[in-house]
This record gives C-alpha cells, sequence and structure tokens, in this order.
C-alpha cells in the first residue's frame, strides 16, 4: 500500500503524512503537484494522498479545492492534520544574504514571507514553485549564483543548502491544515470527536439563499465550522460551496438535515467524515 503527499522530500506535506499512525511501514511517494497526487488516488496507483487544504495565515490552497470541486464526490477525506510550520531562506553553501538576486518559493509560503523580504531583499526578483522543497530541490541543482529558496529548514539538510536566516514568516503561530484523501468509500466509525465535509455544488443551490442551506444545520444542533465559496467556473456569481460541520455523517442530526434538503431538491455531495485533527506542538523545523 502506497501513500503520496505533494513532494518532493522535504516539503511539509511529507512532515504531514508522517503524522498518519497507519502510514508508518508504508511506501511513501512524492509526486509534483496536487493534481498529480489526488490523480494516483483516482486510477488506483496509491491508496491515500496527503495534501494541503488550507493555511492560517493566507488562506486556502487553490489547487485542492479546485480537485475537490471538479471531482465531487469522487475523493473523500480519512484524516486532517494541523501542523505548525517555520519558513527559512536557503541557498548555496558560502552564499551571502547580499548575493541573493532570486528567491524561490510556493505561492503561499512566499506571501506568508513578503514582509521579511520587503524589508531584507526588497529588490529580489520572486520565482514561485509548486512546493517549497521543490524550490530547495531547484536551487541545489541549479548552483546558479544569486539563488535562494524559502522552505522548511530541513529542506536544506535533504539538499545541501545552508540556512541563511529562519523564522522569517509574518507570524510565529502560522498553521497549514492537511488531509488525507482517499477513493470515496464507507466513512470510518464515528469517535465522538468527528468532522463531516460536503460540498454544496452550484448546481444544486438552484437559485436559493445559501444561508438557507446552512441555516439546516445549527437548526438541528449541529455547528457549521468553515465555509469556503469556490468558483464553479460557468458564468460570473456562479459558486460551489465547501462546509464542515462538527459531526459525523452516521448522526442523526446530520441525516435529518439531508433529508431536510433532498426534500427541497438540493444535495450535498459528501467528502468524508474523520476525526478532529491530529496535531504537533512544534512547527516543522528539523
Amino acid at each position: 500500500m502506497t501513500y503520496a503527499y505533494l513532494g518532493p522530500r522535504g516539503t511539509f506535506a511529507e512532515a504531514a503524512l508522517g503524522m498518519l499512525p497507519e502510514a508508518g511501514g508504508r511506501r511513501w511517494e512524492p509526486y509534483a503537484t496536487v493534481g498529480a497526487a489526488l490523480a494516483a488516488v483516482r486510477d488506483g496507483t496509491v491508496s491515500t494522498a496527503v495534501v494541503p487544504l488550507e493555511n492560517s495565515v493566507r488562506g486556502v490552497v487553490p489547487a485542492t479545492l479546485d480537485e475537490l470541486a471538479t471531482g465531487r464526490c469522487e475523493l473523500h477525506i480519512a484524516a486532517e492534520i494541523e501542523l505548525p510550520v517555520c519558513f527559512a531562506l536557503m541557498a548555496e553553501p558560502g552564499t551571502e544574504l547580499s548575493d541573493i538576486e532570486r528567491v524561490r518559493s510556493h505561492p503561499h509560503a512566499h506571501a506568508q514571507c513578503r514582509q521579511w523580504l520587503s524589508s531584507r531583499l526588497p529588490d529580489a526578483q520572486v520565482l514561485l514553485s509548486t512546493s517549497t522543497a521543490g524550490a530547495a530541490r531547484d536551487v541545489a541543482e541549479s548552483g546558479a549564483p544569486g539563488d535562494a529558496a524559502i522552505a522548511a529548514p530541513v529542506a536544506a539538510e535533504r539538499y545541501g543548502l545552508e540556512v541563511l536566516a529562519t523564522g522569517i514568516g509574518e507570524r510565529d503561530d502560522a498553521v497549514t491544515r492537511f488531509v488525507a484523501l482517499r477513493r470515496a468509500g464507507p466513512a470510518s466509525a464515528p469517535t465522538g470527536h468527528d468532522r463531516s465535509s460536503f460540498l454544496l455544488p452550484a448546481d444544486e443551490i438552484g437559485g436559493r439563499p445559501v444561508a438557507e442551506v446552512l441555516a439546516e444545520f445549527p437548526h438541528r444542533g449541529i455547528d457549521v465550522t468553515w465555509v469556503q465559496s469556490w468558483p464553479a467556473g460557468t458564468s460570473l456569481g456562479s459558486y460551489h460551496f465547501f462546509l464542515d460541520v462538527d459531526a459525523h455523517i452516521e448522526d442523526r442530526g446530520v441525516g435529518r438535515v439531508l433529508m431536510a434538503l433532498h426534500q427541497k431538491g438540493i444535495n450535498l455531495c459528501f467528502l468524508g467524515s474523520y476525526p478532529h485533527a491530529l496535531r504537533t506542538g512544534d512547527a516543522f523545523a528539523a
């Protein structure tokens, strides 16, 4: 059984995968993009893929939401992991901060380090990569003078780079939420501390106010903890909505909500029930 993650080696996604108890002793396979990792799940090449969903500072990860929105009910969330993140600037050994002309990183990482870059490297060109570790790998492989990457400090060790500065993010308490995705199937048994995710497709809303749909949950004692709109790609103002609720799909209240919505001609796409996030107390720095 193979587990996939957004690679290459040294990404925060790899660290998140390492927090899944069932991943121990399994083969881990890095994929260059979120789309490639999830395609491997869909075609059965791997059983599970760990990818980022949202960051506490810079919001959702577009690639993951786009895959979930376009795939509808093909994939289910089997677990979630909340990982504190720490960013470092790294380059070839011997490089000075004054030598840096180009900085590579993932868009979310760059956004979280923008203030530091503006004050310390205001003239550096920013080059975006599909992952932070990918940026570190590219710097190591190119060997180009003046190149640097923003990534987890562990990526410097993995790719033979030197850390020039660490803790360069805007906030010390930044956290990224990762999800482990599998092909759709039966939900795991309730634990009493579960979350369920749903997709409300744009074509199911039928012109009704979204608040009317959301109100069905608290009306039956279920807390809606996360709502995220996502463009449907069909017309301006047409959106899908992602919902997280504090309940398991087998809870009676959830069943009543789904029945009430069905009677109104609205069918939610079930994206999985899973225990509340696995967490680690320390930022992924080594």
